[in-house]
Parts: C-alpha cells; structure tokens; sequence
C-alpha cells in the first residue's frame, strides 16, 4: 500500500516511514498541506496519514480540501494529547481515524490493517458504498447489507456482530453506522484487547483531573465522549474482563454513566456496535461471558458468514479485488489463469477476506506476466487444498528448550480434513513461541508479532501461567 505521510517535522515522518517500509508499505513524505495535496494529485496514494497542527494549511483543512476529489484517498489524523474536541471534529468531517502522539506503532499497524481491508477503489473506479462489493462479490450478503441498514435508524439500540477473523464485521459496523448513506457523526473504533485491562476502563469513560497515578493533570474525555453523536465501535468484545462486562451492561440500561473520579453524569448519545470472532453463546455457557450482557448487546445481530459459506463463491469476489490492486499498482491487463483460479476457488481461505486481499495484492506486485499462473498460489493450499500450510510453522512436538518450561501443556494440533480450530492454531502458537523463546513474554511477543498486552491476554484465556511466572523478562 502507498501512503503519504504529512507532517513539518521531518523526524516525525521519517520514523513513521522507516516502520512502514519494515511491514512492506510505500511512503510518500509531505511538509505541508499544500504539498500534500500536489502529491495526492500527482501519486495517488492509498491512504493520507496528515498531522492536526501545521504551519499555514491544518490538518483539518487538508483533510476538507481532499474531501472535495471523489477519488481522494481515506485520511487519517495526528493529534496531541488534549486535542480531543479537535479529533473528534475531524471524525465528523470525514476522517476514517486518529492516532495520538507520540505515536504508538501497534496503533498505527491496526490503522494501516483496517485500511487494507477497506480500500477505495483508484480514481475513475465504480463508485461504493461503505460496504462495498469487497465483501458482497459472490456472496449472499444482500440480506445483511439491508439489515443493517434498518438497525442504522435505531441508534439506541446496541448491534453484535459475531464473524470469523477478516470477514468484515468493521466494515459492517461502518454500515451501521451510515446507513445507505452517510453520517455526519464520528465513527470510533476501541478494541478490547489492545489496552491494558487497569486502563480500559479511563480510556472508555474518561477520567478527571487526577483521578489516579499518571492520569493527565487536566482530565481526558473517554471515547464514549468522542462518539458522541456517532458510533463507538466495541471490538473483541468476547474478551472484555468480567468487571468491565457488568459496567458496559450498566451502561446500556442506563444510557449514562460517570467518567473515572468525576461525579458529573454524563448521557450515552452514541451508538454501540460490537464485534467479536469467538462464540459468545459459548463464552456464556462456559461462564466467561456474561448472559445478561449476551442478550442485552443481540438486541440486532449480524452473523458474517465466513468465504467458504458464501453462496457465490469466492472467485467472483477474488477477480474484483484483482481489478482493484491493477489499478492501484498500474497493471490493468493483469489477471489470474485457469489453474489460479481453481487453487483460489479450492482454497478454504481460514483468513477470509483479509487474507484474500493480501495475496491478490502480493500476485499484482510480483507476478512477471500478465496472467498469474496457478503456482504462485500453491503455497497457500496443502495437496488436498485443505487448511493452509502454517501447520509446519507448529510442529506436533516441539524440541526441548534448554529451560523448559515443565508446566505448560504440549503444542498440539488437532486438525480435521473438514476445516480447522483456529482457536487450538491460536493456543499452540502462544505454546510454541513461549518455549522457543525459553518463557520469556518479551520476546515471545515479538516473535508472534504481537504487543505483550495481547498475549498477557491470550496467556490468561489459555491458562499459560506457571504457579511462580512473571509478566517480566
């Protein structure tokens, strides 16, 4: 993906597009607004990621003047701490997002991922909606698409979406959201695994000045407060801790709720979507998950069925992502061969299509020849076209660290011929880089590529605990 960079410090671009270039994207760097929009005209990036405070043109500005082109690129902000009022303007005005300075590069790869999977066609491309043909092509989803069209007029009423990984449900949030239309109101995105638990709740609520140690001296809104008029975006709601579970239901009975250390009251004028990949009925009958919530947040339900269910199949779908990243990339007369298209077609796809996209855009960029022979995607598929072959990256039995850790249970796959259980894939990683990296949380998280939040959390789902471990190096 090509994005441009806008800022006038030139460290600060610099250090971004170091980052991005290590997770293989391209960057365009700008030290103004002006020059942005030069640039925007000139490359056609996929995504303008535009500081909130420059000299002469603002972010703000650019971010409205890029507006005006119908085949503009999505726009993301910077902000600093305090500017709240001014990032939630932003989201009103058409921002897909915001990112805080200092910037946080998981924030920033979790930016760039949602925008992968949601990327606008090239200028002179077919017009879309939010949810546009990347998810329907092929599919059944019509239904979907006009159901939650009817739950975006009941904007008290909180939305479940409930779908494998890279099956779309942000986008389908963002469907909620506007409706067949648009909305004026922000759109906020939290994800429940990605803050430390003992800060989740400040940064959902909010605190006030002082409220506990490190809290900013003049108070923070939540983002309950930045979707104001809008729609928070509840994701992985299925791992929300027990505490905060009971507080979201107070939440949604009450429609109000106090920010952290502060006695003012303050009403819900938001939306709720959440979304989640795991089974939340079983979360419930397993006691992880709370009933009452469970029943509350299924007011409206959308369950995303995964490609392999999808009535169209997935090669209708794969062909139009193919046109897309040949516009994107320049290569209009690029196309997939018979034999690419049988491996696509027989391919179970575990991540969707997330997963699709990417290949289709590694084939555009990589492919010698205008036709992309069926052997560029054989990696992709086992000879029976089963689960993909990340099996071999977790072996059955792993061999013995020098400090093994004696208590956790074996990295073991049961894989059946019908499919996978991505959750066991997910356990027996955490398993496997835990031991290869002799326990250490430090450089097993950064060896799956993770935050070492996120696998504190996979860690407690799994009960990779020894009695004496510590979250320490």
């Amino acid at each position: 993906m090509r994005i441009l960079l806008v800022d006038d410090h030139p460290d600060v671009r610099l250090s971004m597009a170091e980052f991005l270039g290590q997770i293989g994207h391209d960057t365009e760097q700008a030290g103004s607004g002006t020059e942005a929009i030069r640039r925007v005209r000139e490359r056609r990036p996929d995504l303008v990621i535009t500081d909130l405070r420059m000299p002469g043109m603002s972010g703000l500005e650019l971010l409205t003047a890029l507006r005006a082109d119908p085949g503009a690129p999505p726009v993301a902000l910077m902000t600093a701490f305090g500017d709240s009022a001014t990032a939630v303007e932003a989201l009103r005005q058409g921002a897909v997002d915001y990112l805080r300075k200092p910037i946080d590069v998981r924030e920033l790869h979790r930016l760039i991922e949602r925008t992968e999977v949601g990327l606008a066609p090239s200028a002179g491309a077919e017009p879309r909606s939010e949810v546009d043909g990347l998810i329907v092509a092929g599919g059944d989803l019509e239904r979907l698409l006009a159901l939650a069209d009817r739950i975006h007029v009941a904007p008290d009423l909180p939305c479940l979406i409930e779908g494998e990984t890279g099956t779309g449900k942000e986008l389908f949030a963002r469907r909620v959201h506007h409706g067949g239309g648009d909305s004026e109101g922000p759109f906020v995105a939290l994800n429940c695994t990605a803050i430390a638990p003992g800060l989740f709740e400040s940064e959902l609520f909010g605190h006030a000045a002082g409220a506990f140690t490190g809290a900013s001296p003049r108070g923070a809104e939540g983002k309950l407060a930045l979707a104001a008029g809008g729609t928070l975006f509840l994701d992985e709601i299925g791992d929300l801790q027990a505490d905060l579970q009971a507080k979201l239901l107070r939440l949604l009975e009450d429609r109000s709720w106090y920010p952290v250390g502060d006695n003012r009251l303050r009403k819900l004028q938001a939306r709720i979507v959440c979304a989640t990949n795991a089974g939340l009925l079983e979360r419930v009958r397993d006691g992880r998950f709370r009933e009452d919530l469970y029943y509350r947040l299924k007011v409206c339900h959308l369950r995303l069925p995964p490609l392999r269910e999808r009535e169209g199949g997935v090669l209708p779908l794969a062909r139009m992502l193919l046109a897309q990243a040949a516009r994107r990339r320049n290569r209009v007369s690029i196309r997939l061969s018979t034999a690419a298209e049988a491996v696509i077609s027989g391919h179970r796809w575990p991540g969707n299509v997330r997963q699709l996209v990417h290949a289709l855009e590694q084939a555009c960029l990589l492919s010698d020849s205008d036709e992309i022979a069926g052997g560029f995607f054989a990696e992709l598929v086992t000879e029976r076209g089963g689960p993909p072959r990340m099996a071999a990256a977790v072996p059955a039995s792993l061999p013995v660290a020098p400090l093994e850790l004696s208590r956790l249970p074996p990295a073991r796959l049961q894989l059946d011929p019908a499919g996978c259980d991505l959750d066991a894939w997910q356990r027996a990683l955490v398993v496997a880089a835990l031991q290869l990296n002799r326990g250490s949380p430090v450089k097993a998280s950064a060896f799956l590529g993770i935050s070492r939040k996120v696998l504190y959390t996979l860690r407690k789902r799994y009960g990779l605990f020894e009695a004496d471990d510590k979250d320490e190096e």
